[in-house]
């Protein structure tokens, strides 16, 4: 997937890159956690090719490496919310108990769990760089 966008702060090996949000991002928000309805996002990228604040410059993030993302943010919660409610029922079938309420907060309490492990990994996965963006070409100069 690439993207184009304006360097506006470099630090070290890293470049940080405003790019404009995407018609199919508008309703999502996951960049700004449903807060902002800003129209475009900082993204953090490595900087190999040391790109310059206001240098317009195109980014990559390898296709595989974004559904697996969105395999870890999406996929892993909701299977612990579906492993919570099912292994609630097999406990609760077993001791002749049934409540629909209890398998759900079951369900959503292995999906808080999923969701603090995944935030507890998160500095391994960032350290990996294979979530990464990259800088991979400087389109120009930013006339502003």
């Amino acid at each position: 997937m690439r993207e184009v966008g304006l360097v506006v702060n470099v630090e070290a090996n890293n470049a940080y890159v405003q790019i404009d949000r995407k018609t199919a991002c508008e309703s999502c928000k996951a960049c700004g956690l449903g807060t902002s309805d800003e129209k475009s996002i900082i993204v953090q990228a490595i900087n190999n090719i040391k790109a310059q604040k206001g240098d317009i410059v195109e980014l990559d993030l390898e296709s595989p490496d974004v559904l697996l993302a969105a395999f870890i943010i999406y996929g892993i919660p909701l299977f612990a919310l579906i492993l919570g409610i099912f292994t609630s029922y097999g406990v609760m079938k077993a001791i002749n108990y049934n409540s629909e309420i209890l398998m759900l907060l079951t369900g959503i309490v292995f999906m808080i769990i999923s969701f603090i492990v995944i935030r507890l990994y998160e500095p391994k996965l960032k350290e990996s760089k294979k979530f990464s963006s990259t800088v991979v070409e400087i389109k120009g100069k930013s006339l502003i």
